[in-house]
């Protein structure tokens, strides 16, 4: 079901009470101009702290709209799901590429989005002006795509990094996967079934640029104690490895309990 994702989070209002605010910017235009809500329309609405509201239209100005929050749920059953903390690390795409991966990453039900800079990455990300507008419109696709998908949860999008920097960061809080386009030996099981087996809160997905990861980046990979994870044969676009993996991953997770037991 389609939602209305706010950018601030609404005072508690208990006991069926109703809070009401005003709307304007992109929150304004969203709403009554792409949406074409109009007074008396109601809408759930999802707060950054992923409370969901009942928010109806109350008045409708030019430029602005008053709305009124009715809490619906204090629990977020969508966090207390089987999957874990999914935080997909994809290498950096040029332009309108890494704009499709963040949002079928959110659509895909990601808990964060990473974003990784690498020896073989043709984009480079450099703290300045032109950064935070990249920083904007992905916050943006973040948010655009949580209103379409409906989902429950908002997705962090974390500041590009180099890899020694991300794993330093992310600190072994739950096992770390990368894609990668060979097979590694046979010491290494490579199946996402045999890795999956056990339940975890956190895991990582870091998939390599077109051209793969380099031989210095998959030893430091190794060496930290990430899994290689062979997807078959084919080669696979950068933006289309992210996606594949993302969804490989939240399937078995998802389906556990049946290929567990069979």
């Amino acid at each position: 079901m389609k939602q209305f994702v706010l950018s601030f989070n609404p005072e508690n209002t208990d006991n069926g009470s109703e809070k009401e605010l005003i709307l304007t910017d992109r929150e304004f235009h969203y709403l009554i101009h792409v949406r074409r809500y109009s007074s008396g329309d109601s809408i759930p609405a999802l707060s950054p702290d992923g409370r969901v509201f009942k928010m109806s239209v109350l008045d409708v100005g030019k430029k602005s709209c008053t709305v009124g929050f009715t809490q619906v749920f204090k629990e977020n059953t969508e966090k207390n799901s089987p999957l874990p903390r999914i935080t997909l690390m994809p290498a950096l795409t040029r332009g309108r590429k890494m704009d499709l991966v963040i949002r079928q990453a959110v659509e895909g039900g990601a808990f964060a989005i990473w974003p990784v800079l690498t020896e073989n990455c043709q984009v480079k990300f450099r703290k300045d002006p032109d950064t935070s507008g990249k920083n904007e419109r992905w916050q943006r696709i973040t948010v655009e795509a949580l209103q379409q998908c409906g989902g429950k949860y908002s997705t962090a999008l974390e500041t590009p990094g180099t890899i020694a920097d991300i794993l330093e960061t992310w600190d072994r809080r739950g096992p770390l996967f990368f894609l990668h386009e060979q097979k590694t030996g046979n010491k290494e099981p490579n199946s996402l079934h045999q890795y999956l087996a056990e339940p975890f809160e956190d895991l990582a997905i870091m998939v390599g640029p077109e051209g793969g990861f380099s031989p210095g980046e998959t030893g430091l990979l190794r060496d930290y104690g990430g899994k290689p994870v062979y997807l078959g044969q084919r080669v696979l676009r950068a933006e289309t490895a992210a996606i594949y993996g993302l969804a490989a991953i939240s399937t078995i997770i998802r389906e556990s309990n049946e290929w567990q037991t069979a």
